[in-house]
């Protein structure tokens, strides 16, 4: 099931004091109807499908959605970052990039408590996020004898 299926796109502009425009519902369908994390230039070819779209204006879109939390901007190594969205339906979660073929991919989440617990630790920290990404080879690239 696509968390766009159980995403309340209205609701969650709304919750963000976000002004629900039609090119913001689409960005945020976009993310919801995909099962990975998505490229930037991912996300316009989507909404191009259904409707003229200016390129700037989906990049706006995106940092500010990344900058008030509706989304997360996770950084890959090599390539162009992905987002993806920041509901209750999709926590934060640890995600894998392939060294060879450099394919991302979601993993499931895990408690990060005790990781948060040590960051604040004695010092007062204030963490705001916490990103995991791990490196390897993905299943394609080892079958290839991308192997070292």
């Amino acid at each position: 099931m696509a968390m766009s299926d159980v995403c309340d796109f209205q609701g969650l502009l709304a919750r963000f004091q976000v002004r629900a425009t039609p090119l913001r519902l689409a960005v945020l369908e976009a993310l919801g109807s995909a099962s990975r994390a998505l490229r930037a230039k991912e996300i316009l070819m989507h909404i191009k499908d259904q409707r003229r779209v200016n390129k700037v204006t989906v990049y706006r879109i995106l940092e500010d959605f990344s900058r008030r939390g509706l989304i997360r901007r996770i950084p890959a190594e090599g390539k162009a970052a992905l987002y993806e969205l920041a509901c209750e339906h999709n926590p934060p979660h640890p995600h894998f990039q392939c060294q060879t073929c450099g394919a991302v991919e979601c993993l499931e989440p895990v408690s990060l408590t005790r990781v948060w617990d040590e960051i604040r630790g004695p010092l007062g920290h204030r963490a705001d996020r916490l990103e995991i990404r791990v490196a390897g080879l993905c299943r394609r690239c080892r079958g290839r004898g991308g192997e070292q």
